[in-house]
């Protein structure tokens, strides 16, 4: 029998549903929020395929794996399971994905498809990812139907941000949280997925991207690498030249953005980029880390004594400058490469300090 084991990290959301289910209690809308990236959506489809599956009770929220249903949800073509998103390249879900097209509105997309009778199984189940990104217009209409929601169907919705959506959806839905996965997990993952080779690198990217699989795998993108690279080494620099560090990497940084948000979402890669550096370069000053898995804080680190304290100090203040940057709305600034410059100009300022006397 299918079960949840490659369903990774979620087992509190997991223990809470069959709770729900073992008392007879499934609701006909529920509502996962967690971070981006952790596996909401494919832990909303192995659900799906749950309460779809003929050979299993709701109660067990199980799935056999072999019957028809199962085999349809495992290749997207079960006619039961209706799944909406956001489109490619757009960031917001349009409103004829969830009420058809202005000459068919009502009459088309999810919640008309929703209302229809079940075509093979007993019940509807739709998926409604990035629900925290739907139009006026589609809240709207999504809201209508949990009002009156039909008997055979239940509804999930995924989102990342609970503030984007309408206080009267959320009321009418189950929520259920979700964490952020572990860094085992998210290397375990990398590998399994064959996103990265080598358990060292899965273990690297794993303690960089925040519990997120997304973020894990973006950061395998030749761009990013080069982003990364060329940010250690003007970081390695002793003492760091502002100048040339702005250019170089500011470059590699909108050569890796495409658009505004990932402009963003780059620079805070940075940040986090920088705070490895330093942390790595703590670790072998506190005599913790005898070789680092970045090559250019061993470089950096063959001019340093471990245990000085004042090289500490002066690496610990670089590394608070870079958490502020972190918890400051620098990455939310339209001005972001000059909250970029000021950064690096910062540490060029504070690396002039730790630098060797000649």
């Amino acid at each position: 029998m299918s079960d949840w084991s490659t369903i990774r990290g979620h087992a509190q959301p997991l223990d809470q549903l069959r709770r729900t289910a073992q008392a007879g209690r499934l609701g006909h809308a529920y509502l996962f929020q967690g971070p981006d990236g952790i596996g909401k959506r494919t832990f909303a489809r192995q659900l799906a395929k749950c309460l779809l599956c003929y050979q299993t009770e709701d109660m067990e929220l199980a799935a056999c794996g072999t019957c028809r249903s199962c085999k349809q949800v495992q290749a997207e073509t079960h006619p039961d399971l209706l799944e909406v998103g956001l489109p490619e390249g757009k960031n917001v879900v349009p409103i004829r994905l969830i009420a058809g097209e202005d000459d068919e509105r009502g009459r088309a997309g999810l919640c008309y498809d929703l209302s229809l009778s079940p075509m093979e199984a007993t019940r509807r189940v739709a998926v409604l990812d990035s629900a925290d990104h739907l139009e006026e217009a589609g809240a709207s209409a999504l809201l209508k139907t949990l009002e009156e929601p039909p008997g055979h169907a239940i509804l999930i919705l995924v989102a990342t941000s609970l503030s984007e959506i309408l206080p009267t959806i959320q009321s009418r839905c189950q929520l259920v949280r979700f964490s952020a996965l572990a860094d085992a997990d998210v290397a375990a993952l990398l590998l399994e997925n064959e996103d990265v080779a080598d358990p060292t690198e899965a273990n690297r990217v794993a303690g960089l991207a925040n519990g997120s699989l997304v973020h894990a795998v973006l950061m395998q993108d030749p761009a990013m690498s080069s982003l990364r690279e060329t940010l250690y080494e003007n970081l390695a620099t002793r003492p760091m030249d502002p100048l040339k560090t702005i250019d170089q990497v500011v470059e590699a940084w909108e050569e890796a953005s495409s658009d505004t948000h990932s402009k963003r979402q780059n620079a805070t890669w940075l940040i986090r980029f920088a705070i490895e550096f330093y942390r790595s370069v703590l670790r072998h000053l506190a005599g913790v880390e005898e070789k680092s898995h970045i090559p250019q804080v061993n470089r950096y680190c063959q001019e340093l004594v471990a245990g000085d304290v004042m090289a500490i100090d002066g690496i610990a203040e670089m590394l608070e400058r870079c958490l502020d940057s972190e918890s400051e709305p620098l990455v939310e600034n339209v001005m972001l490469p000059m909250g970029l410059e000021a950064l690096f100009y910062d540490l060029a300022r504070l690396s002039r300090q730790d630098a060797p006397v000649s």
